[in-house]
C-alpha cells in the first residue's frame, strides 16, 4: 500500500506537505503541489477516505435507503438519483430493505448516521416507517423523505399528489363511457395506497358512478394478485361485471391483463385496463399491450431529492421544504371507448 511517507521521499518534501496538498487543507506553493500530486499519481496512492473523513468531518457522501431495490418500480427513481450525484460532489451509498421490514431499515439509517455518509434520502412509504422517520428526525441528522410524511414532525417532503392522480383517472375512464369501474387497491399499511383509493372514491362519488363492493379489491400478497383478482372481477355476472379496471398501480394491471387475454378477452376492445405509475420495466416478461397509466415523474424525484439534499448540506437552503408533484395521464394501448351495447 501506497503511504504519504512514500511520497514525501519520493518527492523530496516533508510528511506536513504531502498531507496539505492531499487534504487541500492549507495552501502550497504550486510547484510543490504539482510535485506531490505528480508523485501520488505515479505510485497509485488511493487516499484513506474514512481518515479523512475524520479529519474534515465529513464523508462526501449520501446515503439513499428504498424498498427493494430490485423492484421494478424503483428503475426511474434510480436513475434520478445518479443522475442528480453526478451534478453533485457527493458518493452515494445505496441500502435495500423489505418494504415491511422495519427493523432492517432503521439498522440501515443508524449505520448511515453514525458517521458513514453525510446525509440520507429515505423513501418511506409504508405506516410502519414512521418510527424510523421519527428517529432520524429527532437525531437532527440532514435527511430528504420521499412520498411519507409524519404528522408533528416537520421534514423535507418529496410527495406525489397520489388522491389526484386516481381520481382523474376514473375522470378520463369515464370520458371513454365507462360507469362500471372495478379498482384493485394496494395494502393497506401503505399510506399511498390509502391516498389512491381515496381518489377513486372520491371521484366515483362526484360522477354518481356506482361503487360495488364487489369491484373493489385489495391485494393481499404482491402484484401478481392482480391475476386472481381479475379473474374474480371477470366472473361476475353480466349487469355486474366491471368494463373498466383501475390498478393501483402497473404491476398489477400487468397480472390483471395476463389473465384476461389468456382467457381470450381483448384489451382493451372487451375490457378497459388502467394503471398508475407509469413503469418502465415490468415484472416477469410482461409482453401484453403497453399500458395507459397515471404518470408519476419518479425520475425528477430522485434528482431533485439529491440536488436538495446538497443544497441542504451545503447550507445552501433554510427551512423546510415540501413539493408535490403532480401526475398526468399516459395514454398508451389499454383503454378504449365503451360499446354502446354494454
Amino acid at each position: 500500500m501506497v503511504t504519504i511517507k512514500k511520497i514525501a521521499r519520493e518527492a523530496g518534501v516533508s510528511l506536513a506537505t504531502v498531507s496539505r496538498v492531499l487534504t487541500n487543507s492549507r495552501p502550497v506553493r504550486p510547484e510543490l503541489h504539482e510535485r506531490v500530486m505528480n508523485v501520488a499519481h505515479e505510485l497509485g496512492y488511493v487516499p484513506n477516505t474514512a481518515a479523512r473523513a475524520l479529519v474534515k468531518r465529513r464523508t462526501d457522501s449520501i446515503g439513499v435507503v428504498v424498498n427493494n431495490l430490485h423492484d421494478p418500480f424503483f428503475h426511474d427513481l434510480i436513475r434520478g438519483f445518479e443522475a442528480g450525484a453526478a451534478q453533485t460532489d457527493y458518493n452515494v451509498v445505496f441500502c435495500s430493505a423489505m418494504s415491511r421490514a422495519r427493523q432492517l431499515k432503521q439498522r440501515y439509517v443508524r449505520y448511515l448516521s453514525n458517521g458513514v455518509v453525510d446525509g440520507i434520502i429515505l423513501y418511506a412509504s409504508y405506516d410502519s416507517d414512521e418510527a424510523v422517520v421519527r428517529e432520524l428526525h429527532a437525531s437532527e441528522f440532514p435527511f430528504v423523505l420521499i412520498e411519507s410524511s409524519v404528522e408533528g414532525v416537520k421534514t423535507n417532503n418529496l410527495l406525489i399528489d397520489n388522491e389526484g392522480g386516481t381520481y382523474n383517472a376514473v375522470r378520463y375512464l369515464h370520458r371513454f363511457g365507462h360507469q362500471r369501474i372495478a379498482y384493485i387497491a394496494g395494502p393497506v399499511d401503505k399510506h399511498i395506497c390509502v391516498e389512491r383509493l381515496g381518489g377513486y372514491l372520491k371521484a366515483m362519488k362526484n360522477l354518481c358512478l356506482p361503487i360495488d363492493k364487489e369491484q373493489v379489491c385489495y391485494i393481499q400478497n404482491g402484484y401478481s394478485d392482480g391475476y386472481g383478482i381479475m379473474e374474480r372481477l371477470l366472473s361476475l355476472p353480466q349487469a355486474q361485471r366491471p368494463t373498466a379496471v383501475l390498478c393501483y398501480d402497473d404491476a398489477v394491471a400487468s397480472y390483471a391483463i395476463r389473465f384476461a387475454m389468456e382467457k381470450g378477452y381483448r384489451v382493451p376492445e372487451e375490457i378497459s385496463v388502467m394503471g398508475f405509475d407509469n413503469q418502465t420495466i415490468l415484472p416477469d416478461g410482461y409482453r401484453g399491450p403497453s399500458i395507459t397509466s397515471v404518470s408519476q415523474p419518479l425520475y425528477d424525484i430522485g434528482f431533485d431529492s439529491m440536488i436538495l439534499l446538497t443544497q441542504i448540506l451545503r447550507g445552501e437552503k433554510e427551512g423546510t421544504v415540501i413539493n408535490r408533484y403532480q401526475t398526468h395521464i399516459a395514454e398508451k394501448e389499454t383503454v378504449t371507448y365503451l360499446k354502446k351495447d354494454e
